[in-house]
């Protein structure tokens, strides 16, 4: 009978280990709105070396429609397509576990058939709202610029972000850059809090709190 009952735990206990891990799972639905055909699509956890296997196989994902796919864990992931122009769109670190519904666009190009100057990624990062404050505005900088006048203000005047509010932003980066930018949060009296250095290529979620508010 212990032996038995033992058996049943172990069991229950396995199934339990299979539901979790299965649970962790992320379903994405990626959008084409590239205006071309993607041939090749790529989702790799961040923390992999290579793209690994294309996600399309035999088939293609034609312009304005969807494309379903179920991963094994839920992000974060790096994200790769490439259309029929051999042209590359890329966004770093999508997790899946904040939005299940990646839209590949023109502005995440990246390849052969654009200027080098004008090669960009687009990378996405959550910000979380702790200071205690509403947040008015998000001022996104490259850290090599060392100004905050060259920053994206990236919130319209009617938007507020409340206390314990996230938020996440979407920036065009530079392909060829270091993906490091300056981060500053200005709130409902003016107050600024900054985040310096943030590489976008490693982080996908920054917390402000009153420690981040620069005197």
């Amino acid at each position: 009978m212990r032996t038995a009952a033992r058996l049943a735990i172990t069991l229950l206990i396995v199934t339990g280990v299979a539901i979790a891990a299965a649970a962790q799972g992320a379903d994405l639905v990626f959008v084409n709105e590239t205006g071309a055909t993607v041939y090749y699509l790529y989702a790799s956890p961040v923390t992999a070396d290579t793209w690994g296997e294309d996600l399309l196989g035999a088939t293609v994902f034609a312009n304005g429609t969807r494309f379903r796919v179920s991963l094994r864990s839920a992000g974060p992931y790096d994200i790769r397509a490439v259309d029929s122009n051999d042209n590359e769109y890329i966004i770093w670190n999508w997790d899946a576990r904040n939005d299940s519904r990646v839209v590949i666009h023109p502005r995440a190009i990246v390849g052969a058939h654009v200027r080098a100057s004008d090669a960009s990624a687009l990378a996405w990062l959550n910000i979380v709202n702790r200071t205690t404050y509403a947040i008015r505005q998000i001022v996104v900088s490259p850290a090599r610029s060392g100004s905050w006048e060259a920053g994206e203000r990236l919130l319209d005047p009617s938007q507020m972000i409340y206390d314990g509010e996230g938020y996440r932003i979407n920036v065009d980066v530079d392909a060829y850059d270091t993906f490091v930018y300056d981060i500053m949060l200005v709130d409902e009296d003016g107050d600024r809090y900054v985040k310096w250095d943030v590489n976008l290529e490693l982080v996908g979620e920054v917390v402000y709190t009153v420690d981040d508010l620069e005197y």
